[in-house]
């Protein structure tokens, strides 16, 4: 079970409810304290189903069935930050689950079959809906719920939505995470996000995968630059110098005000700027890419396309005096170099989309 936690953490789920029914209570209760310590350090809630006494010792919220114990007996047993959920199955017990003030969120379904729901008949999305114009707190739809229908439950007016089946199918779970979870981020405007760090940091090869799953234009300054101009970057460090290169770079960077949801790659420099700083926190979110400097001299040594790479000296001086520029970056992915294009990804979107708060539909297992 850890290792699954493990998996559907670092792919970006933020909420695990623990649904065990075999383990013995000594293993169910390791399991569950487990998950939780993995959970805290991505930054995810773990919710343990039916059972108050484990949630009670572990540290954990509960997730109470029609046919539990009331709301009222995990509020008083738990820590008071500790969630209760209520799972309902009709209007009646989700309007009553709303009314209680023990309980911080509603589950109702199934919306759809489930073979996680046997003998209980599907609700459908209009009952759903009719049961979202009453919230009162966070409605979350459960049952058969996949990357298809996923939309359809939001539109309904759920909060979250459970998944359970859509994530193990085929034994995928880190790809049908990311499935989920990017048609749910879709639902909320990105913005623009400027990706800043060091030359070899990884910008563009992120970047470019950032956008393709969020949907929106994926933006490289320097190819833009390039492109416009018919020069690369280096002869244009040579013909011109760096100074009209930073300039030219700083009126590209404004230009991007023209596309309001965009992932942008900047250049190695980009951030340095105080003008620029300014220009992309008026404009959207900077997210450093923080790789240590063995990891990016791994990658750059005998490339010759970076003007400012004359040797590794003199890289490793300019990576030390830039760092502080990218230490003001309001948000820091701290990576190795050694994360694959897609876990940097992941990784990435979750530095995006988590802390923020954006009110974006949530997934939960």
């Amino acid at each position: 079970m850890a290792g699954t936690a493990d998996r559907l953490f670092a792919s970006g789920i933020r909420w695990l409810q623990v649904r065990e029914r075999e383990l013995p209570d000594r293993e169910l209760l390791g399991a569950v304290e487990a998950a939780d310590r993995r959970g805290r350090e991505s930054g995810a809630t773990v919710v343990v189903n039916d059972r108050i006494d484990v949630a009670r010792l572990a540290g954990v919220g509960v997730h109470l069935g029609e046919d539990d114990l009331p709301a009222s007996v995990a509020r008083a047993l738990l820590d008071k930050e500790a969630p209760v959920g209520l799972s309902t199955h009709d209007a009646g017990a989700a309007r009553t689950a709303f009314a209680d003030p023990s309980s911080d969120y509603v589950a109702f379904g199934p919306v759809f079959a489930s073979p996680t729901k046997p003998g209980r008949s599907p609700r459908g999305v209009e009952a759903l809906a009719a049961v979202a114009r009453e919230k009162t707190k966070p409605l979350v739809a459960v049952g058969g719920i996949t990357v298809e229908n996923l939309d359809s439950v939001f539109d309904a007016g759920a909060d979250s939505a459970a998944v359970v089946g859509a994530l193990a199918e085929g034994g995928r779970l880190e790809e049908n995470s990311r499935r989920l979870l990017d048609r749910a981020r879709r639902r909320t405007p990105s913005g623009r996000i400027y990706l800043v760090g060091f030359m070899g940091s990884g910008k563009t090869v992120v970047g470019r995968r950032m956008a393709e799953r969020l949907g929106v234009p994926f933006v490289d300054l320097d190819t833009e630059i390039e492109r416009t101009s018919g020069l690369t970057v280096r002869a244009l460090f040579d013909e011109f110098g760096e100074p009209a290169f930073r300039e030219r770079e700083s009126v590209f960077l404004e230009g991007t005000e023209a596309i309001p949801d965009a992932v942008i790659s900047t250049g190695g420099g980009s951030f340095v700027s105080d003008r620029n700083r300014g220009t992309i926190g008026r404009l959207g979110t900077p997210v450093h890419l923080d790789v240590p400097f063995a990891a990016i001299r791994s990658r750059l040594w005998g490339k010759t396309d970076r003007p400012l790479f004359g040797s590794v000296d003199h890289a490793a001086a300019l990576f030390a005096e830039r760092e502080r520029f990218y230490r003001m970056s309001p948000l820091r992915v701290a990576l190795t170099g050694s994360e694959s294009i897609e876990q940097t990804t992941d990784r990435v979107l979750s530095a995006v989309y988590d802390p923020r708060e954006r009110g974006g539909p949530k997934l939960t297992i």
